[in-house]
C-alpha cells in the first residue's frame, strides 16, 4: 500500500486539529516569554534551569501511568484534564513570584502535561488509516508552526508596555500571561464534538510495549533528549542573556522560525516519499549542527537569530515522520503506553540535562550549545545503525510487530 501524500483530514480531524493549535497558540507565547518573566524578577540561569527540570520531572515521573490509563479510558477527558492543569499552572505563575509557589506551579504544569501529552497523537492516530500518518501529522505540524509563530508576535506587547505605558518589565511580562489562562480553557471546546473510541480489550494484557523497534526507539530518545536539554530549552534565555534583547526581538524570531518553516514541513512527506523515512528524518538533522556550533561565534543577535533560524527547521522539519513512524510502530491498543514511554525517554534526560545546562550557562553561555552539538554527534549515527534498513514504503503495522516482537 502507498502512502497517501496529502490526504484530506476528516471532520473529526479537524476537531482535533483546532484543540491542538490552540494549545500551539498558548505555547507559542508562554515559552517566549517564560524564561524571560523569571529572568526579569531576578531569578538566573540555574533558577531557570530548576524550573525546567522541575516541569519536566514531573511530567516524566506520570506520563507512562497516564500514557498507560489513555489506552483503558476516554483520551479526551485525560486530555481535557491535563490542559486545565496547565491553565492552573499559568495562574499560579501570574499571581506570585515567590519561589516555592513558581516550583509549585511547575510542578502541576508537569502533571498536566503527562496528562495530555500521550493524547495527542494517539487521538489523531484513532482517526487515521497507517497510510495518512506522514500527510496528518504534517497538515498538524504546519497548522501548529503557524499558530505558534502568530503568538510568539505577542511577545511584543510586554514591551510595548514598558516603552508606552511606563510600566516595569516583570509586571508587563505578568498582565501579558493573563489572556493564556481562558484560551487554554476554550481549546477543550472542539472535544466535546470528537466521538469516543472504545479502548481494546487487548490493552489489559500489558504494561510496556517489548516491540525491539520500540525500545531502540526509547533508547534513541534518551540520547536525543539528554543531547537537547543541555541548550535548546534555555535558548531564549540565551539569546537574551548574551544579547540583551527581550520578549519583543525574541518573539519575533520564534514567529519568523514558525512561518519560514511551514513550506519545509509541506515538503516532508515528498522527501520521505523519495528518499525514505529514515534519510528523511537524519539527514537534516545532521546539517543543523553547524548552523548550532555557528551561533556561539555570532557577534551580535541577527547572524545569530539565522542561524537560529534555520538550525530549527532543519532540526524539527521532520519531527511528522517521527511522529508517523512511531505510530506505525505501535499497535492501536497501545498507542497511549507508546508515546509515553518514548516521551518519557526523551523527558527524563532532558530535564536533568536543562538543570545541568542552566549551571553551565552561568559559567559559559556558549558551553550548553557545544555539548548539544557533540550528543547529537552520537545520536544521529545511532538512529540510523537501528532503522536504516526498514522499509518505510509499507505501513501495514503487522511488518513492524513481527520485527519487533
Amino acid at each position: 500500500m502507498d502512502r497517501i501524500l496529502f490526504a484530506k483530514p476528516s471532520r473529526e480531524v479537524r476537531l482535533i486539529f483546532v484543540t491542538l493549535s490552540v494549545i500551539s497558540f498558548r505555547d507559542g507565547f508562554v515559552y517566549t516569554v517564560l524564561q524571560l518573566y523569571l529572568k526579569s524578577i531576578g531569578y538566573t540561569g540555574s533558577f531557570v534551569g530548576s524550573f525546567m527540570f522541575v516541569l519536566g520531572i514531573s511530567a516524566s515521573a506520570l506520563l507512562i501511568p497516564f500514557g498507560m490509563l489513555s489506552d483503558r479510558v476516554d483520551r479526551r477527558k485525560l486530555m481535557a484534564l491535563g490542559i486545565a492543569f496547565v491553565s492552573i499552572a499559568i495562574s499560579m505563575l501570574i499571581a506570585s513570584t515567590e519561589l516555592d509557589v513558581l516550583l509549585v506551579a511547575a510542578c502541576i504544569w508537569g502533571i498536566g502535561n503527562a496528562m495530555y501529552t500521550p493524547c495527542i497523537n494517539s487521538i489523531l492516530a484513532d482517526k487515521i488509516g497507517p497510510e495518512e500518518m506522514e500527510s496528518t501529522y504534517t497538515y498538524q505540524a504546519m497548522l501548529n508552526s503557524l499558530l505558534y509563530g502568530m503568538s510568539a508576535l505577542i511577545g511584543w506587547i510586554p514591551e510595548l508596555l514598558v516603552s508606552m505605558g511606563g510600566y516595569e518589565l516583570s509586571f508587563a511580562y505578568r498582565i501579558s500571561m493573563v489572556w493564556l489562562v481562558p484560551l487554554g480553557i476554550a481549546s477543550l471546546i472542539p472535544l466535546t464534538k470528537v466521538s469516543r473510541v472504545p479502548p481494546s480489550k487487548e490493552t489489559r494484557k500489558f504494561i510496556f510495549s517489548k516491540n525491539r523497534a520500540v525500545l531502540k526507539l526509547t533508547l534513541t530518545q534518551t540520547v536525543i533528549g539528554f543531547g537537547a536539554g543541555l541548550s535548546i530549552p534555555m535558548l531564549s534565555y540565551y539569546m537574551s542573556a548574551r544579547f540583551g534583547v527581550e520578549s519583543g526581538p525574541i518573539g519575533t524570531l520564534n514567529a519568523v522560525v514558525s512561518f519560514i518553516a511551514i513550506p519545509f514541513y509541506f515538503l516532508v512527506p515528498l522527501i520521505a516519499h523519495r528518499m525514505g523515512t529514515i534519510k528523511a528524518i537524519t539527514l537534516p538533522q545532521l546539517a543543523s549542527i553547524p548552523l548550532l556550533l555557528a551561533m556561539t561565534v555570532s557577534p551580535t543577535f541577527l547572524p545569530a537569530a539565522a542561524f537560529f533560524t534555520f538550525r530549527q527547521i532543519l532540526m524539527n522539519m521532520s519531527s511528522p515522520l517521527i511522529t508517523a513512524f512511531t505510530m506505525r510502530l505501535a499497535k492501536p491498543e497501545e498507542r497511549g503506553t507508546v508515546n509515553a514511554m518514548t516521551n518519557v525517554a526523551f523527558r527524563v534526560p532532558n530535564s536533568g540535562a536543562t538543570q545541568m545546562g542552566g549551571y553551565l550557562f552561568d559559567v559559559g553561555l556558549n558551553i550548553p550549545l557545544y555539548g548539544t552539538s557533540l550528543v547529537y554527534l552520537f545520536y544521529l549515527p545511532l538512529f540510523y545503525s537501528f532503522f536504516r534498513n526498514m522499509d518505510k514504503d509499507e505501513p501495514a503495522p503487522s511488518r513492524l510487530h513481527r520485527n519487533g516482537q
